[in-house]
């Protein structure tokens, strides 16, 4: 049997958000005969003033509830606040050669900057992606912008657990 690792970005809009989730858990459903999945949930607070869940509990709530949930392992990270710190999360959590699949699940759009990301974060990384289709009107422009900032990004984030 397959041990695969489902690493699911998290996304502090709703309707993004919930389309990550339906795409990892419909591949996770079609897998799960052949294989175990450990899932990393990765998402904070990105708006305190706003929320009090995070990210990865609102994933949690949700994932657990699909049909083979309880033959699933979870791993939550309510710290990262963005594809950078998830990524660096995932790296000081876990040893990613004990999985015999790794799956990164997002949005098509933040596809590009998100492997650049993990590309920096976890060189040499094997990753294969999952790529849910929802979007909103101006998700490619801002994805446009803030790929810009890939390297500053992934600095920043270092620097903010080196200090933890």
């Amino acid at each position: 049997m397959q041990l695969l690792l489902f690493i699911l970005l998290g996304c502090n809009v709703p309707a993004l958000l919930d389309g990550r989730i339906k795409k990892a858990v419909d591949y996770a459903n079609a897998t799960t005969n052949v294989t175990q999945v450990d899932w990393f949930l990765s998402g904070g607070i990105k708006n305190p003033a706003e929320d009090t869940v995070t990210e990865a509990e609102k994933m949690m709530r949700v994932i657990s509830s699909a049909k083979n949930a309880t033959a699933w392992s979870f791993i939550r990270d309510d710290v990262a606040t963005n594809t950078a710190e998830n990524f660096i999360m995932v790296q000081n959590t876990l040893d990613l050669s004990n999985y015999d699949g790794v799956y990164v699940i997002t949005s098509d759009f933040h596809h590009e900057r998100a492997k650049k990301i993990a590309d920096k974060v976890i060189a040499g990384n094997e990753f294969k992606w999952l790529l849910a289709p929802e979007e909103l009107h101006d998700s490619r422009y801002w994805e446009r912008v803030h790929i810009r900032n890939v390297d500053a990004d992934v600095n920043k984030a270092t620097r903010k657990f080196q200090m933890s």
